[in-house]
């Protein structure tokens, strides 16, 4: 599968999950879509479906038991964006 954008797959020590975009765009993103099966995630942005990667397989229960999940990327000001987005289980 192809990715729209890279990005990198994280749990915080508080349990919390984290997603780090190399394009903030993407932090603005309404939802977040897990496919259980293979780990594929998508993000809905703007009405449009984005593959942005696959959750590693030590990571995906973590994943799987969380119901949000916080988006985060730098800036081009070197500021960090940061906001909560809903994970949704599929399969």
């Amino acid at each position: 599968m192809l990715f729209d954008i890279n990005s990198d797959f994280s749990v915080m020590d508080s349990g919390a999950i984290l997603i780090a975009f190399d394009d903030p765009t993407f932090v603005r993103s309404e939802t977040v879509l897990l496919d259980r099966d293979n780990g594929h995630v998508q993000v809905l942005l703007q009405g449009k479906l984005h593959a942005v990667g696959q959750v590693p397989e030590e990571l995906m229960e973590m994943f799987a038991e969380n119901r949000d999940v916080i988006l985060s990327s730098v800036r081009i000001d070197g500021s960090c964006l940061e906001l909560t987005s809903r994970l949704v289980i599929m399969n």
